[in-house]
């Protein structure tokens, strides 16, 4: 392949060692450099011209010419309507991505038009004169943060730090140094001195390392404002006088250093209506005028399916600000299986109230609440409906782009949401089955989750329809093996509870032994191979730092089986004469004509294990 107009030999290389795209196919391609905006490709044969915008457009065209290389000669304009595409990583629960594994999503996002990667950090960065803050998380260092930054640089692409200046500072906390800055939960006290020199250490500290005047400064979530420490210092106080107040001491210090700050929207609305997802449009005539107006308020939305939901939350932020943004999700944060689907079905009415509300920033968040199983490129599919989504002009091809880019097909990367779609309902819905079902104790349950016995034949059908993907020659190889095996469990697990209390009901002792001795034993061998790829994976993407969690919970899991086993055998052989969990246990059996099978978004682990403390 002959590149003309401009160098790009070394990116090629990093192009070709990261991707399966076919470069033989392209002769030659004759860059050059025009006020268009986005990037103009002309066609002719195995021989192109393009005319480039930015030099980040360079990437975005190469990955359309990859992703079509069997089309006929064509000559395509395209225009995106926005200024800038982001995709934030959560990089703050538990798994912290190595450096190699965000410069592979760079590369993956410049071929998909991206301008930046947003980092979600908390405390995971070093500071100066703070030994405890990241402490023991895999916080990156300086090196690791300018290393990104030189490769980021090679595709014109900007890494944007995500920080928290008012909650969300839960780690911290664990260390009696920061007691003195806490109000109540993960919450700074707002007022003190204290708060506002470690506020100005994490600006300064990562405007030097992103070489970037632009960060996002979280302000989110922080539901218990000022009804901690805050309440027994100075009494109730009107609690949008006390949000406004931090803000404006949080944006004195970004005026201060030259900081362009973004926050979340969330907290005025919920102190102006209860709650962020009030229905109907919420004024803010009256404290608009309190809002600095270079900070940009950033509406964060990935749940509803209906685009009045969002137009009627951007007619409410107009009357807030005209510096807005949005923030979409691509689901990864309900277990070890990713929602495409779902994330598409919500992006579709978001994006058109985007382009009704003439947004220029756009931001896909992927979040890790409650363990960050998924891996971060099990959304590719979401990450490259949304870009091509603002381009209006349908000459996308995921298929191909996938194809190219991981050896596997658009096909393949949705089925992995199958593991949570174990219903008959075609419409799918954000429920996360594949989790809760794992490792929900299987002598207590629970009543919030309900059983059917269909859900085992299903993971049969899901197992062998994840299998021949296990044999891809693909980098991406290990994310299918994770869930082909997590499948492999579901489908004894996800029964367990009603087989052992059938049987026990009947009082039939053989088959009692049979699952003790049998089906317990085999299950405890599957989850010992998931572990196995999943712990492969894990290290595959992140530092090693925050599996500790995962192992607690797989330990806990197998060692909790084993026990079962123990008490069933005890009682086949007359060593007890009752199991009292389940003499006392309610089960719960979803109803036949359910179209979802009882199935339900339900993700906190220490939920699924125990009544009592943890």
């Amino acid at each position: 392949m002959n590149i003309k107009g401009i160098k790009i030999d070394k990116q090629l290389e990093i192009i070709k060692s990261y991707s399966q795209f076919d470069m033989n196919q392209v002769d030659m391609i004759d860059f050059k450099q025009s006020s268009d905006q986005d990037y103009h490709i002309i066609k002719d044969k195995h021989n192109y011209q393009v005319f480039y915008n930015n030099e980040r457009d360079i990437y975005a065209a190469l990955g359309y010419i990859f992703s079509h290389l069997n089309n006929q000669d064509y000559d395509i304009k395209r225009t995106r309507l926005l200024d800038d595409l982001g995709y934030m990583i959560d990089c703050a629960r538990n798994a912290v991505p190595k450096i190699e594994t965000l410069k592979r999503q760079i590369v993956n996002l410049s071929l998909m038009g991206y301008t930046y990667i947003g980092l979600y950090l908390e405390d995971l960065f070093e500071i100066e004169s703070e030994p405890k803050f990241g402490y023991m998380r895999g916080r990156y260092t300086k090196a690791e943060i300018k290393d990104l930054i030189a490769f980021s640089k090679l595709f014109d692409i900007k890494v944007i730090p995500y920080i928290q200046t008012l909650a969300h500072l839960n780690a911290i906390f664990k260390h009696k140094e920061y007691s003195q800055i806490l109000d109540i939960n993960d919450i700074m006290l707002v007022d003190e001195p204290k708060t506002y020199e470690l506020v100005e250490k994490m600006l300064v500290t990562v405007k030097d390392l992103f070489e970037t005047n632009v960060i996002n400064i979280g302000m989110d979530e922080a539901w218990m404002l000022g009804l901690g420490k805050y309440l027994s210092k100075n009494g109730y106080q009107n609690r949008m006088d006390i949000m406004i107040k931090h803000l404006n001491k949080v944006l004195e210090l970004c005026v201060k250093h030259n900081i362009k700050a973004s926050m979340w929207t969330d907290m005025f609305f919920h102190l102006r209506g209860g709650q962020y997802f009030a229905k109907g449009v919420t004024s803010f005539e009256d404290i608009k005028d309190m809002i600095p107006s270079d900070v940009e308020l950033v509406y964060w939305d990935y749940y509803h399916t209906e685009q009045k939901d969002y137009d009627d939350k951007f007619e409410s932020l107009k009357t807030l600000t005209s510096n807005y943004a949005f923030a979409g999700g691509a689901w990864k944060w309900v277990g070890f299986v990713p929602f495409n689907g779902f994330s598409k079905r919500s992006s579709i009415p978001a994006i058109a109230a985007c382009k009704k509300a003439d947004v220029k920033h756009f931001v896909v968040t992927s979040w890790g609440d409650n363990g960050a199983e998924a891996s971060m490129f099990s959304i590719l599919p979401s990450l490259y409906f949304i870009s091509e989504s603002f381009y209006d002009d349908g000459l996308g091809n995921m298929n191909e782009f996938l194809l190219g880019l991981t050896g596997y097909t658009k096909k393949a990367w949705m089925d992995l949401d199958l593991p949570n779609q174990i219903y008959p309902s075609k419409e799918i819905r954000t429920v996360n089955p594949s989790k809760y079902l794992l490792f929900e104790d299987a002598l207590l349950g629970d009543p919030n989750i309900k059983l059917h016995r269909s859900y085992q034949h299903t993971y049969h059908r899901i197992k062998e329809r994840l299998k021949p993907y296990t044999r891809v020659n693909s980098d991406y190889n290990y994310i299918f093996d994770t869930i082909y095996r997590l499948t492999h469990i579901l489908e004894d697990k996800s029964v367990l509870s009603l087989d052992i209390f059938a049987a026990y009901q009947q009082k039939n002792l053989n088959i009692l032994r049979d699952i003790a001795e049998h089906k317990i034993v085999k299950i405890i061998k599957d989850i010992k191979k998931l572990l196995f790829v999943f712990r492969k994976q894990w290290y595959e993407e992140n530092k090693l730092q925050g599996f500790e969690v995962q192992s607690y919970r797989f330990g806990g899991l197998i060692q909790r089986l084993e026990e079962i086993k123990d008490i069933i055998l005890s009682y086949v052989d007359g060593h007890i004469e009752k199991i009292d969990m389940l003499d006392e246990r309610i089960l719960n059996v979803a109803d036949d004509d359910d179209p979802y099978l009882g199935c339900i978004y339900y993700n906190q682990f220490v939920k699924y294990v125990t009544f009592g403390t943890f």
